[in-house]
C-alpha cells in the first residue's frame, strides 16, 4: 500500500467524532431511562427525546441502549 509515513500516524491519531457524539447521546438517554424506573424501551426512548427537541434516527437509540444494557420491561402476558 502506498501510504506516507506521516499520513498513517495522522490517520491513527485522529480523535473518533462519532463516538464522542454518542457518549453525548448516550448521557441524554440514560436519564430518560431512570427517571422512568427503566420501564422505557427504545421507541418511547426514541419518542422522548423527540419532544424534547432532539431529532435522532431510532436506529442510533437502538444501538446505544443494547450496548449499555439498557432493556426495557415486557408487558406480561
Amino acid at each position: 500500500m502506498n501510504l506516507a509515513r506521516s499520513t498513517y500516524y495522522f490517520e491513527i491519531s485522529k480523535e473518533d467524532i462519532v463516538t464522542k457524539r454518542n457518549k453525548e447521546v448516550l448521557k441524554q438517554i440514560t436519564p430518560i431511562f431512570n427517571a422512568n424506573k427503566g420501564r422505557y424501551g427504545v421507541r418511547r426512548v426514541h419518542y422522548e427525546r423527540i419532544n424534547r427537541g432532539y431529532n435522532i434516527n431510532h436506529k442510533r437509540v437502538q444501538k446505544l441502549m443494547h450496548k449499555a444494557g439498557l432493556l426495557g420491561k415486557r408487558p406480561k402476558e
